[in-house]
């Protein structure tokens, strides 16, 4: 997360180069790795994080599954830098939109901050994968071989479909 907080900070002139250099080589790394290890694991679903954020395309997955979900917050990677930058107040306006579209859906501790760097308008981001239990480990250890960053983020619940619990 973080890509469209950084490159609207970039548009700003306020975006350190090191910071923009790391944005820029992440979301030039396409995914055709990840998308090719998933088929070969097996997954349930699967959607490229961009415009809605992280939580915005979670949403959109879990109501047309009928589940709901728990994120964790501190689990999912951030791009160095992007917390910076959004307390300097560089936040995308379609950023702020994902917020407040979202925010009915969401219940738990997560503060104002975390919910909106994980409503970042992602430039070009990554990719939200829902895969059994049974196949986590074996996803991540061929994502890693490939050289593709990944981490468990959350889990999907029963529920009414939609509902997403932020935890720490």
């Amino acid at each position: 997360m973080g890509t469209g907080i950084v490159s609207t900070a970039i548009k700003a002139g306020e975006c350190p180069p090191e910071v923009a250099a790391a944005a820029v080589a992440t979301m030039a790394t396409l995914n055709r790795a990840a998308a090719e290890t998933m088929l070969e694991v097996g997954v349930h679903a699967a959607t490229d994080v961009t415009g809605f954020g992280l939580l915005g395309h979670l949403h959109e997955l879990l109501v047309a599954s009928g589940v709901d979900a728990r994120v964790g917050v501190s689990s999912v990677p951030v791009l160095d830098g992007a917390w910076d930058l959004l307390d300097k107040g560089m936040y995308p306006s379609g950023s702020a939109r994902n917020v407040a579209a979202v925010t009915p859906h969401l219940a738990g501790e997560a503060s104002n901050r975390e919910v909106r760097m994980l409503c970042d308008a992602q430039t070009s981001g990554g990719l939200l994968i829902a895969v059994g239990v049974d196949r986590v480990e074996r996803l991540l250890d061929r994502l890693e071989a490939r050289g593709v960053t990944a981490a468990v983020v959350g889990e999907v619940l029963e529920g009414d479909g939609g509902y997403i619990w932020l935890a720490p």
